[in-house]
């Protein structure tokens, strides 16, 4: 597991240069020096603040017959005969022509919204409009596809490095100077365990002079139970761990054995398919040790009720419904929890699914 989570043991310069992110930032979300228009990262974010609460998935809200957030709705006519959107002819397209309408009664987003659109925001509109108007579904559920790494000059020392240099270079932009050794121990100590270093650790960070003294220094980190214990804290708020039950009298409820299972996870570098297994099923695998039992104690820790007056059946449905969200939330970063009442209005998951 230790691989999704530390890239080649801290080393990039995204890490060891983390200031020269606050002059980056503007640079990146700019598109004015991208070589296209990006659905995702330039359209989506202003479609979802000015349009989709009429113009989109909410068909009981949707005005004018108009969908924006679909491609297939957005470029065929509606029944009053206009075409939301002709792809490459911003001029004939009634989104372009009504974001740059001179008439308050008719500009798009309406007064009444409260919402207005920036210059920037309307020309960036207008050139992905020209630019063929595409559509990219949400990065959760596309393919997954490894980019080829760019040349830069100096050559990058790593992958992520090459990414960094190429697109500072664009930006016009030099990283800043690589952290001295107490700030970066300071730094990757934090990250790691949570905890500022002691000062021996630090004292024997400056003393070590061998050219991979850095790397020795996350190793050991990674190694130690702090790091365990660290990188547990963020799965165990995921999976709702708790000691109590959660409802009326929140009594107590031992579930410390699975608390331990992840420390134990995380100290012995667990593979990541054998730890989703072990939690999702454990207790029905072939054999199961005291160990994968435990760990499917992650089924159990929803909120519990005892309460006598209660109905068995009702709350049979509430653990039930309380893994769904969960389990999707963890283990698909997926909000499927809002499919429990009605068909989910931004990702694909209806009320049946779920």
């Amino acid at each position: 597991m230790r691989g999704a989570i530390i890239v080649k043991r801290l080393s990039s310069m995204l890490y060891r240069r983390i200031p020269f992110l606050m002059a980056l930032a503007p640079a990146l979300i700019s598109a004015a020096d991208s070589p296209s228009v990006s659905f995702n990262r330039d359209i989506r974010p202003i479609m979802s603040d000015t349009c989709f609460r009429c113009h989109g998935p909410d068909r009981n809200a949707r005005m004018a017959n108009l969908r924006l957030d679909i491609r297939e709705d957005a470029i065929k006519p509606t029944t009053s005969g206009v075409t939301p959107i002709v792809p490459g002819n911003p001029d004939q397209s009634a989104i372009v022509q009504r974001i740059f309408e001179a008439n308050p009664a008719r500009i798009m987003p309406p007064q009444y919204a409260h919402k207005e659109l920036t210059q920037s925001q309307k020309n960036t509109i207008r050139r992905w409009v020209a630019e063929g108007a595409k559509y990219e579904g949400h990065w959760a559920y596309q393919p997954v596809i490894r980019p080829a790494v760019p040349a830069v000059n100096p050559p990058a020392s790593h992958p992520i490095d090459a990414f960094i240099q190429e697109r500072l270079a664009r930006a016009g932009l030099q990283p800043s100077p690589e952290a001295d050794r107490v700030t970066l121990i300071r730094r990757v100590t934090l990250d790691l365990t949570g905890l500022p270093p002691k000062l021996e650790q630090l004292d024997a960070f400056l003393a070590d002079s061998s050219p991979d003294a850095y790397e020795k220094l996350v190793d050991r980190f990674m190694a130690s139970p702090a790091y365990a214990e660290q990188q547990a804290i963020h799965w165990l708020d995921a999976v709702r761990y708790g000691d109590t039950a959660g409802f009326h009298g929140d009594n107590v409820f031992p579930a410390w054995p699975y608390r331990d299972y992840v420390l134990s996870a995380f100290r012995d570098n667990k593979p990541y398919d054998q730890f989703t297994r072990e939690q999702i099923a454990g207790d029905l695998m072939p054999n199961a040790t005291t160990q994968q039992k435990v760990a499917s104690a992650y089924n159990r820790l929803s909120r519990m009720s005892a309460e006598g007056g209660l109905q068995p059946r009702e709350y049979l449905a509430k653990y039930a419904a309380d893994r769904v969200r969960t389990t999707s939330a963890v283990w698909m970063g997926a909000t499927v929890g809002c499919a429990e009442c009605h068909d989910h209005k931004f990702d694909p998951f209806t009320g049946k699914d779920f």
